[in-house]
């Protein structure tokens, strides 16, 4: 996702496309930030390891997660 993201922005550019610059640019911030929270919780994985207690506590931490849906201009 990030790759078709970036060539879109790229092509943006080229054209000098500065409205859909501008569009993409929450796109492209919100893909960094999804890239973070997955390293976020592959990080957490890596230190929960097998251990049945942590995996239901990480469980229950990701459950609490919020969809907050982007604010409209």
């Amino acid at each position: 996702m990030t790759a078709l993201i970036n060539q879109l922005m790229d092509l943006a550019m080229a054209e000098k496309d500065h409205a859909s610059v501008m569009f993409l640019q929450w796109f492209v911030s919100e893909q960094v930030e999804e890239e973070a929270t997955a390293q976020d919780i592959l990080g957490k994985l890596k230190i929960v390891g097998a251990a049945s207690a942590a995996l239901y506590m990480l469980d229950k931490e990701m459950a609490q997660r919020v969809f907050v849906p982007p604010a409209s201009e």
